[in-house]
């Protein structure tokens, strides 16, 4: 059975579902940067900064609309993730001064360009881990005791359903990033890592519990699957490799994603609606994040655009996928 959404809620995942979108691409420009660095000095290096800048005022934007929407919920991701927020504070200073350094300040032949980078991108990496790791762990319930507000790192890798979703997103993105960035690999190949990677992190998904609608599962799985199958194809490559275009789809995916599990947290056992708070205040809020949503949205395609062209100007040519 569907149950409505509501407009407040619906505001909340599209935000974060934008958030995703825009993240995701880091995520697998760190894999391009790991594997293919030669060739993402050309075709990464120039979406670095904007999808950087962007990723950061959106994630500011969710967490202070989540703070206002349900702040009873706030308590408990403070003190059960609270070791692994710090982390990721910690890591994520780490992750700005290396592709700053990288791009601005004087480096010598040990600690080089190439090197720098590679921090950027092996941190990166473990940030979306630590992403991942916490919004898992609210979808299955495995590891966290909701009455002390504590996390058991150990209890939650325990449940195979957690390390399959991680480890299948991972996949998952290491083979849209093929695409996204329009790499020299074979046409097949971001198909059928993306098709594996699918597989593990969808049955992964089913099995942490909080599935509620279905029949939504199948909207980011076509989504998800059409990416590569049409990039295959000259055709059709040059308009999935849009990065706009690409990043809607993935926010389109992701808000699916939400639906198929809402009302419901830690496996069906936390109903998301009785955290609302129901005030006038979460009427305000609803029509000042539309206002500021729509600002931010405008100003971010501004600001995307302004690089996309720069770098299509520098660029006219680039590598043609092998056969």
């Amino acid at each position: 059975m569907v149950q409505m959404i509501q407009p407040e809620v619906a505001l909340n995942a599209a935000i974060f579902a934008a958030f995703f979108a825009m993240i995701s691409t880091e995520l697998m420009a760190a894999s391009a940067i790991v594997f293919k660095y030669e060739e993402s000095t050309k075709k990464v290096f120039r979406f670095l900064v904007p999808i950087w800048e962007i990723t950061g005022t959106f994630f500011v934007f969710y967490a202070v609309n989540v703070e206002a929407l349900v702040p009873d919920a706030l308590p408990l991701v403070a003190y059960a993730y609270i070791s692994y927020i710090l982390i990721f504070l910690i890591l994520y200073v780490g992750r700005n001064a290396s592709i700053i350094a990288a791009e601005y300040i004087w480096k010598n032949r040990v600690v080089n360009r190439k090197l720098l980078y590679t921090v950027y991108a092996i941190i990166t990496y473990i940030l979306g881990i630590l992403i991942l790791v916490i919004y898992t762990s609210l979808l299955s319930g495995v590891g966290v005791n909701v009455g002390a507000r504590t996390f058991n790192l150990v209890e939650f890798i325990s449940f195979l359903p957690d390390d399959g979703f991680i480890a299948g997103s991972a996949i998952l993105l290491f083979g849209l990033g093929a695409v996204f960035y329009n790499l020299s690999v074979r046409r097949y190949l971001p198909l059928v890592v993306t098709g594996i990677g699918m597989a593990i992190a969808g049955l992964s998904f089913v099995y942490l519990g909080d599935i509620s609608t279905p029949a939504f599962i199948v909207v980011p799985a076509v989504i998800t699957l059409i990416l590569p199958l049409l990039w295959m194809f000259d055709r059709t490559r040059q308009i999935v490799s849009n990065k706009l275009l690409f990043q809607g789809a993935m926010a389109i995916s992701a808000f699916f994603l939400i639906y198929t599990v809402y009302p419901w947290l830690f496996a069906k056992t936390l109903n998301l609606t009785l955290l609302l708070n129901n005030s006038a205040m979460q009427t305000q809020i609803f029509y000042t994040t539309i206002i500021g949503g729509i600002i931010l949205v405008a100003l971010s395609l501004v600001f995307f655009r302004i690089f996309y062209r720069a770098g299509d100007s520098g660029q006219q040519e680039s590598e043609t996928p092998a056969h």
